[in-house]
């Protein structure tokens, strides 16, 4: 190869690896966010299935006629 064909491809290498090293962190990180976004969304869904747990035990006791009763003696 002539010098200035050096002089031309040592700077386009450079350039191209800096973007393959650019990319490749992005890559890795993404990955870190992607895992984290996963545990994230399982402990948002444990979460939300202990509230609608909740929620289904406290309707069972709202709708129970021994509550009415109670209600009721309470108002009286």
């Amino acid at each position: 190869m002539n010098p200035p064909t050096l002089a031309l491809l040592i700077p386009i290498l450079a350039i191209l690896g800096s973007f393959i090293v650019t990319i490749m962190k992005l890559k890795q990180r993404q990955s870190h966010t992607t895992a984290e976004q996963a545990t994230n969304n399982k402990a948002l869904h444990d979460e939300i299935n202990a509230l609608r747990q909740r929620i289904e035990v406290l309707e069972r006791v709202i709708t129970d006629d021994a509550y009415d009763l109670k209600q009721k003696i309470n108002n009286a």
